[in-house]
């Protein structure tokens, strides 16, 4: 069986394996013979002879009674190249990478035991590497971020109740011209939050969820939030109708004020999300399938790339000496920020169908290279276990 394989110093990515200095193909596709490498406690990393430079095949093989990851790492510094996870005991599982000259050795962190580092091996010649590994990150570095970003979304919690209750007394009040033209100020700011809804639970469901899934859709009573109320504001609900589903929402998100302060966001989860914030983004807002009836999908798209701009603010100083595509990826966002600012006009934000071709394949197109360039970011951010 194939296991996850992250090569870390990162410039593009393939489906759930990231590529870098690495041939892309199957390790049975290169001329050379693949070299085992046994993976264990008690013989970490041997069975590499006969080193060069260039692709590389091996055959990470686990002689151990137990299951382990496996990382090939800068012998100096520790820094890592490729992590393999998991490897079973008694099986085996290909890498397939590319190395310049200089010192290499396997790391083996095997289940309940400690850190095995093995032989350093040395590729010899003058072959610059063709990418720098990685220096790994601590619990203690993204614990510092996550708090950061916690305080910021604690910062942002004030503002979201103050607009939903202008929504929630506009729908109270019969004022439903009021009512459109709050929602979307107030959906927006709660759109911004993307990395923290893995700590909302329950309310994330109950405040944004969709009817998609539910046994009666949109007629579903269960369905509530802002596009329960969306779709009720552009379907000519009365305000009667809403004023129950108005109430609940503000209930929700004055209760996601109040107990946000004692939820952990996930440290994990921070650097996923700068990348399934952009990837939301694309399969559920860029093809229509969140508008029900506001014709709001690129200022929620805007709205999600403050988001991404926000976590990636914070996370930005892990990144600097890690991720070699990082003024890449800022040039990106800077980019997809520019095109869908040119895209409003003095009415406000167009409908995707009133786009052009063009348009929708340009802002596609930028998102697209967005969620490319942010793949790598959560395997660079992983932390992993000390040499």
């Amino acid at each position: 069986m194939l296991r996850p394989i992250r090569l870390l110093a990162l410039v593009a990515a393939t489906g759930s394996v990231t590529l870098a200095g690495c041939s892309g193909k199957h390790p049975a596709a290169s001329a050379s013979q693949p070299v085992t490498v046994n993976v264990s406690v008690g013989e970490c990393g041997s069975g590499w002879s006969n080193p060069r430079p260039g692709q590389q095949q091996f055959t990470l093989h686990n002689t151990d009674t137990r299951a382990g990851e496996v990382l090939l790492t800068d012998a100096k510094s520790g820094a890592v190249f490729a992590d393999v996870e998991p490897i079973g005991p008694g099986t085996s599982t290909p890498l397939s990478i590319n190395l310049g000259s200089g010192g290499y050795a396997f790391r083996c962190a095997m289940e309940d035991e400690s850190t095995v580092t093995g032989p350093t091996v040395t590729v010899p010649g003058d072959v610059p590497r063709p990418v720098p590994p990685v220096l790994a990150v601590t619990q203690g570095d993204l614990i510092a971020a996550t708090k950061s970003y916690q305080q910021y979304v604690t910062g942002q919690l004030p503002k979201l109740s103050a607009l939903t209750a202008t929504l929630a007394t506009d729908i109270a009040g019969n004022q439903l011209a009021g009512a459109r033209a709050a929602w979307l100020p107030a959906h927006l700011e709660y759109e911004r939050l993307g990395a923290a809804y893995g700590a909302f639970g329950d309310l994330d469901g109950a405040i944004n969820g969709l009817a998609n899934g539910l046994p009666g859709g949109v007629d579903d009573p269960d369905w509530t939030g802002f596009h329960r109320l969306e779709y009720g504001l552009w379907h000519g609900a009365s305000a009667a109708a809403l004023a129950p589903t108005a109430a609940r929402l503000r209930a929700d998100v004055n209760a996601l004020h109040r107990t946000f302060a004692a939820a952990q966001i996930d440290p994990l989860e921070l650097s996923i999300r700068a990348h399934e914030i952009t990837e939301n983004a694309l399969q559920f807002e860029l093809t229509g399938e969140t508008d029900y009836g506001s014709g709001s999908t690129l200022a929620t798209v805007a709205a999600n790339l403050d988001g991404t701009q926000s976590v990636l603010q914070i996370i930005r100083p892990l990144l600097l000496t890690r991720y070699s595509q990082l003024p890449t990826l800022t040039a990106a966002l800077a980019t997809s920020a520019h095109d869908l600012a040119t895209l409003r006009t003095a009415a406000g934000w167009p409908a995707l169908a009133q786009l052009s071709r063009p348009q929708r394949e340009l802002v596609d197109s930028d998102f697209s290279q967005l969620s490319e360039l942010l793949a790598p970011v959560a395997s660079i951010l992983e932390p992993r276990r000390p040499s």
